[in-house]
C-alpha cells in the first residue's frame, strides 16, 4: 500500500543568516545595587576616613620661577583616604611642592619618595634646575614642573661613586655651585643649571673636604631659636628677650643698640618665648619685625607664633602651631617661611602671619 514518505524540514540554505541568540539583559535591581556598593565604597570610604598626613621637612629653599620668587617645601604624606586611593596612592609619600608665597597658588606638587623613613632638603636653585640632597643621593629637579632630570648614580660625573648621604652634598654660595663628595674621597662640582659634575681644584677640594661627610646625619634640623639675636648680619644690634621681674608670667622684648643702651620695644610679655632665628638672625628683621615663638597663654601650653613692629611694639600677627619651629628661611623680599609640624607659616612684611596651604588632594589623590 502505497504512503505518504515523511515530511523533513528544508536544509538551510549556506546563504542564509542564523538567528541571533538574544542576550539575557542584566536586571535593573542589579544594576542599581552595584551602584549602590560602589558608591558607598569608594564615596562613602572617603567620606568617613581622615585626611593624609602632612609634615613639613625642614629643607626648604627659595627659588625663581616664570619671574616669581617662589619657595620649594619637601614635606611627608602619610595615609590615604577612601579606598581608590587606598588602591591606587602609595601610604607613604616623600613629595616637594612649589609654592608662590605672595598668592598661596601651588605650581606644582611632585611625589620624590615611597619610602617611611625618607628625607630631602633643597640646596638651591638656578632657573632650569633645583638641587636636592636626599637619602637615595642628589636629585635634580626639572624647574618648570617638578619633574626628575636625573638622580643617584645617574648624575654624570658621578656615575657609581655617588653617595647616599645628604651631608656629602652641599651648596656654594659664593661659587653658585653644588659640591658633592664621591665614594673615593674627590669633591666635584655642578654648576648652577648643569646636570655634569667635573673636577675641581685643590684648594676647593681641601676647603670643603671637612664639610661634607659620607656619613648620614640623623636630621636636618638645627637650632633656630634662642633668647637673643642679631637684627643685621652686618650690625651688633640685637633683639633680646629678657625676664624684668614677672617670672614664668612671660618676657619683654627688647632692642640694643650699638651704643649699648637697651629700649624696650614691647610692653607684651610672652610666656616661655624664644626668638625664632633665620639665616643667623631675628627671623622677620629685614621687614621691621621679630618673630617670636611662645606659649598661648599661661593656662595652655600650646605653642604660638606672634610677629612684633619694631617699629610700635605691636604684635602685628599670630598663629597657633602645633609643633616647635624646625627651620626659617628669608625670602628676596623678606618674607620669613617656617616650617613647624605639619604648618608652614608665612611672617609677612605686611605684618601678618598665615597659613601656606601645602599637600592638598582630590579625590583621587592627586595633588
Amino acid at each position: 500500500m502505497y504512503q505518504n514518505p515523511p515530511q523533513y524540514a528544508p536544509a538551510p540554505s549556506p546563504y542564509d543568516t542564523p538567528p541571533r541568540r538574544r542576550r539575557k539583559a542584566v536586571p535593573l535591581p542589579m544594576v542599581a545595587f552595584l551602584g549602590i556598593f560602589a558608591l558607598l565604597f569608594f564615596g562613602g570610604s572617603y567620606l568617613v576616613s581622615p585626611e593624609a598626613r602632612i609634615h613639613a621637612q625642614p629643607g626648604v629653599a627659595f627659588a625663581e620661577l616664570g619671574g616669581r620668587d617662589v619657595v620649594l617645601v619637601p614635606y611627608e604624606r602619610q595615609g590615604a583616604r577612601g579606598m581608590f586611593q587606598l588602591l591606587t596612592q602609595d601610604m607613604f609619600q616623600v613629595r616637594l611642592a612649589a609654592v608662590d608665597p605672595a598668592s598661596d597658588e601651588v605650581l606644582w606638587d611632585t611625589q620624590l619618595s615611597d619610602e617611611l623613613i625618607w628625607e630631602a632638603s633643597v640646596l638651591g636653585a638656578g632657573r632650569d634646575y633645583a638641587y636636592l640632597a636626599t637619602d637615595s643621593g642628589l636629585m635634580i629637579l626639572d624647574l618648570s614642573d617638578g619633574s626628575v632630570e636625573v638622580q643617584g648614580e645617574d648624575v654624570p660625573g658621578l656615575d657609581g661613586a655617588y653617595l647616599t648621604s645628604r651631608a656629602a652634598y652641599a651648596y656654594d654660595a659664593e661659587g653658585r655651585r653644588i659640591l658633592a663628595l664621591t665614594s673615593s674621597g674627590a669633591v666635584r662640582a655642578i654648576e648652577l643649571d648643569q646636570t655634569k659634575a667635573v673636577t675641581v681644584d685643590e684648594e676647593t677640594a681641601s676647603a670643603w673636604a671637612d664639610r661634607l661627610s659620607a656619613d648620614q646625619p640623623r636630621s636636618t634640623t638645627f637650632e633656630i631659636a634662642g633668647n637673643e639675636a642679631g637684627l643685621l648680619p652686618s650690625s651688633s644690634e640685637q633683639v633680646v628677650l629678657e625676664d624684668v621681674g614677672i617670672g614664668e608670667l612671660g618676657s619683654v622684648l627688647f632692642r640694643g643698640p650699638e651704643d649699648g643702651r637697651k629700649i624696650q620695644v614691647s610692653d607684651t610679655a610672652f610666656p616661655h618665648a624664644r626668638l625664632v632665628i633665620a639665616d643667623g638672625t631675628a627671623a622677620g628683621a629685614a621687614t621691621g619685625h621679630v618673630l617670636v615663638q611662645h606659649r598661648l597663654s599661661l593656662n595652655d601650653t600650646g605653642l604660638g607664633l606672634s610677629l612684633v613692629s619694631l617699629a610700635t611694639g605691636e604684635v602685628t600677627g599670630s598663629l597657633p602651631i602645633s609643633a616647635a619651629p624646625e627651620s626659617a628661611v628669608v625670602g628676596p623680599d623678606g618674607t620669613t617661611v617656617v616650617t613647624a609640624g605639619d604648618a608652614v607659616v608665612l611672617a609677612r612684611g605686611d605684618g601678618s602671619v598665615t597659613p601656606l596651604e601645602i599637600g592638598a588632594s582630590d579625590l583621587f589623590g592627586s595633588a
